[in-house]
């Protein structure tokens, strides 16, 4: 009769323990969950950041390339001030219309 109640008892302390473990288990895997998604949103963030620099990077090359060459063309300086206009009109045209094509993705 002792021996049967010190195997229960054991197996009492065991399952007790194993109890604890779960719970703990149940509670880091919480913790990682909610990191993970965390993460994920601040990688979503950072990717809609890295892609708008990018863009904007791109804008100001061509910008610059337009620069380039209307200080190459044009002759004087009325000539290239009207240069630099017209092509800063066209730039920001071309702004405008790769905006409403980023709305529409």
């Amino acid at each position: 009769m002792k021996i049967w109640y010190g195997m229960a008892k054991d197996l009492a302390e065991q399952l007790s323990r194993i109890g604890h473990k779960a719970e703990l288990l149940v509670t880091r895997y919480a913790t990682l969950r909610e990191d993970n998604e965390k993460l994920r949103r601040q990688l979503t963030e950072l990717k809609a950041e890295l892609k708008a620099r990018d863009a904007l990077i791109d804008r100001q090359r061509i910008e610059l390339e337009h620069l380039k060459i209307s200080s190459a063309i044009a002759p004087d300086t009325a000539t290239a001030r009207e240069a630099r206009a017209t092509l800063t009109e066209l730039v920001r045209d071309i702004d405008a219309c790769v905006a409403d094509l980023m709305k529409d993705i």
